[in-house]
């Protein structure tokens, strides 16, 4: 038999472990979350329209503000972990579920940590040429 430890274990190892696998739950979750949130949102009352666009904007900025601190965590990309790199890089799929709520300051911050990855390695290029 497998403990619940185990299996958590195992789904953070799946994902790259560390924080990579941080990284990666941070684009997958809005993505699982769009998902409830159009299901959803034919079943809630309309009164409560508002908080549950809210809700799925929160849900963007965690992830933005996430990959936007482990960046500042692992600026330089040669210290970065292996895969942390592209899951940063791929970020900017994140504007998909800032869009469905018409959230734009999702939409632009999802360009951010994209950018700041590739503006650090053309900046460790240049430094070491």
């Amino acid at each position: 038999m497998t403990s619940q430890g185990n299996m958590s274990g195992s789904l953070v190892d799946r994902l790259g472990g560390g924080v990579v696998a941080f990284a990666r739950l941070c684009i997958i979750v809005p993505f699982v979350y769009l998902v409830v949130y159009v299901g959803g949102a034919f079943l809630i009352p309309k009164s409560l329209g508002p908080t549950w666009v809210w809700i799925q904007r929160g849900v963007v900025s965690t992830a933005i503000l996430c990959l936007l601190a482990l960046f500042i965590q692992h600026p330089r990309p040669e210290r970065r972990p292996s895969g942390l790199t592209h899951t940063m890089a791929i970020s900017f799929l994140l504007t998909l579920p800032a869009i469905v709520t018409s959230y734009w300051a999702g939409v632009f911050g999802a360009l951010v940590p994209p950018l700041l990855v590739i503006g650090s390695a053309v900046w460790e290029r240049v430094r070491h040429a």
